[in-house]
């Protein structure tokens, strides 16, 4: 009995501690149910604060960025628009000379005259010589009809009309050389005279009256200035430009103020082998200003930029953290880096997603 009441006391316990687990697990779920005061206004604080939403830019226009341009100027200077040498074709002593430098030829574009006495003289002696010949030529056919008739009557030998028709023809040929003659010194008689390009001015004046000028020699430098030419050396980018342009160019007086019309007159076909540019010059026809050389003028062509920037309005720059941003129509953040401005509230801007044709809010 005793063996039997020791092992049922132990059952006993072991039986009782479940029912003593149970009622501490209730108890913890009955605490877990009451409610915590305060929890309910915790809830309703949670309840109003509205989830963050990111913020809507003001406006959803867009803009195109497009190509930031550069300005090249390029300084030329007027020159005539050509130019000349005149020189002497004779010998002689200058008698007078019509024009200094600065002066512009007349209609029949004489600037001086040599001393014509020697090929006068020569001319009046042709002209004798050719009367003294036609005296003769006419003697000469005379004879030659009489004998021809006289032969016809066998009253005279024929080697005698033979000899009178060759006299004929001597004297023929000898009157034409003459004639020929007169025609050589009438045009060296012209020669006489130094004759320009009517209109023409003296650049540079190089004789002075009895001076004495031999055949060949320099006696003054002119040039047209009712038309202006300006030389450019040109890179093929600006001369590419420069076609963009048209037909109408417009260059910029820098001493004189105010803009003149121009042209292009010519291209040379080869390029300059040191500086590696094309030669091409502008040709001003009309202005209101006084015509000369060494005008100095600025041509000014618009060129892409080669750092491949782009021109943007300054409303769709956003600057945060000293960094500029420009941001697309999806809302996405595009760093850029701002080069400076572009004039009518237009700014530079460069950045590896940035290219000419991308489009972006106008104000984000």
């Amino acid at each position: 009995m005793k063996r039997i009441g020791i092992f049922f006391v132990p059952l006993a316990l072991l039986a009782a501690l479940p029912l003593f687990g149970c009622d501490d697990r209730l108890g913890e779920a009955g605490e877990t149910k009451a409610p915590v005061p305060g929890s309910a206004l915790a809830e309703a604080a949670q309840a109003e604060v509205p989830t963050p939403v990111p913020a809507r830019p003001v406006s959803s226009e867009t803009f195109t960025a497009r190509t930031a341009d550069r300005q090249s100027s390029l300084t030329g200077f007027t020159r005539a628009r050509n130019a000349m040498s005149l020189v002497s074709e004779e010998s002689g002593r200058v008698v007078k000379v019509l024009a200094d430098v600065g002066d512009a030829l007349g209609r029949d574009g004489l600037f001086a005259e040599l001393d014509t006495t020697f090929i006068k003289l020569d001319l009046a002696a042709n002209r004798a010589d050719q009367q003294r010949l036609q005296s003769d030529l006419d003697y000469n056919k005379k004879e030659m009809d009489r004998y021809q008739a006289l032969v016809q009557t066998d009253t005279a030998p024929q080697s005698t009309l033979d000899s009178n028709v060759r006299a004929h023809q001597a004297a023929l040929q000898q009157l034409r050389a003459k004639q020929v003659e007169e025609q050589v010194l009438l045009e060296r008689l012209k020669r006489f005279s130094l004759v320009g390009p009517p209109g023409w001015k003296v650049v540079a004046r190089d004789i002075e009256p009895g001076e004495w000028v031999t055949k060949g020699e320099t006696v003054a430098e002119l040039g047209r200035y009712d038309v202006l030419l300006v030389p450019f050396a040109l890179t093929s980018e600006e001369y590419r430009a420069l076609k963009d342009m048209g037909d109408a160019v417009t260059l910029r007086l820098t001493d004189l103020g105010g803009t003149v019309r121009a042209r292009v007159a010519r291209v040379s076909p080869g390029f300059d082998p040191v500086t590696r540019k094309i030669n091409v010059d502008l040709e001003i026809t009309e202005g209101d200003f006084a015509f000369r050389g060494g005008i100095r003028t600025e041509l000014e062509v618009v060129l892409p930029d080669p750092g491949g920037a782009v021109v943007v309005p300054a409303s769709a720059l956003i600057k945060a953290y000293e960094e500029h941003f420009l941001m697309t129509p999806d809302g996405r953040r595009v760093r850029v880096v701002l080069l400076g401005s572009a004039g009518d509230d237009l700014r530079r801007v460069s950045g590896p997603e940035v290219r000419p044709g991308g489009v972006f809010l106008l104000n984000p």
